[in-house]
């Protein structure tokens, strides 16, 4: 893999932090992997023999968003609902070299090998009858790369069968290397011949390239096997979305509340999905996309209801389709929620039949047509703006000892920054310490900055939240983001449902600069509000004493003090056990989670806070 450029270059998703790659010879703002967990140990595929066999036809295009352990045993393949090219429906799996915790399959960087596996669970084929041996038939659609890693010529694509005799055979393979075919999806038909026919009939997708990251990605959708099929049978009675629509937010994928009470229409912009017919004829279809609180279920809006697309749908065609709001929006909502997106189509699929009895029709209850006709994208409308949908595909981050990164927003009037939000993706990290930052300029120094610790999360998704006491005000664009103490990479969470890399910024040479490079939206958030934040006083060592910090089991507060109220990373009230002594009080954080906390608390009636770390 060479360089991009001189100052940002791209890695793809996943391997170990200590392995990702050689030290950086200068510093840069780079795509980087995402790490699971601690553990380096690679996960293994068991199937359960025991289980009774699946029958045909065996279908999955992924659309749920899962692997399904009711039809596959997998070794560190993951779904994506992102991260294909125009797939032939919504929802993909990938391959690549980690695991399922994100941890590279062999530490020397150089290694290639066997490392993702995606295995069928065993299937019944010893009924096949002598007239339907020449018609098993097995397809499936695969894209190299996508918006991952390019595979090289080196790496490859298998498919084997299990024999008789419990020995896999390779089949079928592709190698990488040609850029061109990362745009499209390729269909694949090879036909299962008689030696196969037993009653533990398996089939396993592999990937064999470097083990020790992510480093080629291999993509696949729509994996179909059956008998009753033909060389030319390449379309399907299937209609399906293949994408998750943008946000009605414009780029914004969550807004604060108020926000949303007082210019909520003014951030409407048009929602784009796509379709994709996989029949080789015609098909009319109508769109619906609705608008939901997701807490009570009431439709705030439904919007191109049952709308048909025009023209007419052609066999085999793509396109994207747009809903237009013809009037405003009345926002009701009074209290944080989720706003659902739901965009349908209305197509005529149904199950897939199986044969006509006469008059009658028999469908194959196990192929549902209809699994991808229906996308949701939820919209938190909380108190703060995000570009990212909550998950991190990837990670990203700069490698520079007092480099700062930025991300930028902007609204409308004046507002207050109540806290900040960061997803660090590197369980590595936790325990280090950046410093926060706002700016209203980055021609300017910050308006506000404070070290901190990154706390331990839960897990891969989860936000570390900052609060901020003190009046931080905001007017049209303003910048968050941290300066770090580390030449190592600082990972925070890269989400690939949309770009907006170009709101990036990072200063690794004393100068900013904007991303031009890495694409996803960067996983930062601002808190906002409209009144000022909670503003606490200085306190002074004679009036209240709160030791030792870090913490490791109990907590003091030595002073005058009551109403003790504590707050986890995500601005949680938490309840731990607090017991008053003669000289104050006694907070005990056994069996708490390791990370930051607030702690507020009155003192001469004045409410004051400060912040511990639980180690």
């Amino acid at each position: 893999m060479g360089i991009v450029d001189r100052k940002l270059c791209l890695i793809a998703l996943g391997s170990s932090v200590l392995m990702l790659c050689s030290t950086p010879l200068w510093a840069q703002f780079k795509q980087l992997p995402v790490v699971h967990s601690e553990n380096p140990t690679s996960d293994q595929p068991q199937a359960r023999l025991l289980e009774e066999p699946l029958a045909l036809p065996f279908w999955d295009d992924f659309s749920s968003g899962n692997i399904s352990s009711e039809l596959w045993v997998s070794r560190g393949v993951q779904p994506s609902m992102t991260l294909g090219i125009d797939p032939p429906t919504i929802g993909v799996c990938f391959l690549d070299g980690v695991d399922s915790r994100g941890n590279p399959y062999e530490r020397d960087r150089l290694i290639n090998g066997e490392g993702d596996q995606l295995i069928s669970k065993p299937i019944d084929l010893s009924t096949t009858t002598s007239a339907e041996e020449n018609s098993v038939f097995l397809s499936f659609f695969w894209q190299p790369g996508g918006k991952g890693e390019m595979p090289d010529v080196t790496d490859q694509l298998e498919l084997h069968i299990l024999n008789n005799d419990g020995q896999w055979v390779k089949i079928w393979e592709v190698l990488g290397g040609d850029e061109s075919l990362r745009q499209q999806f390729t269909q694949e038909l090879i036909r299962i011949t008689p030696e196969y026919f037993h009653e533990k009939f398996q089939f396993k997708f592999q990937y064999v390239g470097r083990l020790s990251g992510p480093f080629d990605t291999w993509i696949l959708d729509y994996v179909y096997l059956n008998k009753g099929r033909n060389a030319s049978d390449y379309f399907y009675e299937d209609r399906a979305l293949t994408k998750v629509p943008n946000s009605p937010f414009g780029t914004y994928t969550a807004i604060p509340l108020y926000m949303l009470q007082g210019q909520g229409n003014d951030f409407l912009s048009e929602i784009v999905g796509q379709f994709n017919n996989l029949s080789n004829r015609f098909r009319a279809m109508e769109f619906t996309l609705e608008l939901r609180n997701r807490e009570t279920g009431r439709l705030i809006k439904s919007i191109n209801a049952n709308t048909p697309i025009n023209p007419v749908p052609q066999a085999q065609e793509r396109r994207d389709f747009a809903t237009r709001l013809s009037e405003p929006i009345v926002w009701t909502e009074e209290e944080p929620f989720d706003l659902e997106t739901r965009l349908y189509l209305s197509t005529g699929d149904e199950f897939k039949v199986r044969q006509g009895v006469g008059r009658d029709t028999v469908f194959e209850p196990s192929i549902d047509f209809r699994v991808n006709d229906t996308v949701k994208f939820m919209l938190p409308v909380r108190d703060f703006l995000a570009y990212d949908n909550g998950s991190a595909d990837y990670s990203a981050g700069i490698n520079q000892r007092s480099g700062m990164l930025a991300l930028k927003y902007e609204v409308e009037g004046d507002a207050f920054i109540s806290g900040v939000s960061i997803n660090f993706t590197n369980y590595l990290q936790r325990g280090n310490a950046v410093e926060l930052m706002v700016w209203d300029s980055l021609g300017m120094q910050p308006i506000y900055k404070e070290e901190v610790l990154i706390p331990e999360l839960e897990d891969l998704n989860d936000f570390a939240y900052f609060p901020i006491d003190t009046t931080i005000r905001v007017s049209g664009n303003f910048y968050v983001g941290f300066t770090q103490f580390t030449n190592d990479f600082v990972y925070v969470g890269l989400d690939k449902t949309t770009d907006t890399g170009e709101e990036v910024y990072f200063n690794v040479y004393g100068t900013w600069e904007q991303n031009t490079t890495v694409v996803g939206s960067l996983m930062i958030r601002p808190h906002l509000s409209l009144t000022p934040p909670f503003i606490p006083e200085e306190t002074t060592e004679e009036e209240v004493r709160v030791y030792p910090n870090p913490v490791l089991n109990r907590l003091t507060v030595e002073g005058n003090v009551d109403e003790i109220r504590v707050f986890d990373f995500q601005g949680r009230q938490i309840n731990v056990p607090i017991d008053s002594e003669e000289n104050g009080k006694v907070l005990t954080f056994v069996n708490q989670h390791k990370g930051i906390y607030l702690i507020r608390y009155r003192h001469q009636n004045k409410m004051k806070s400060i912040r511990i770390l639980v180690k």
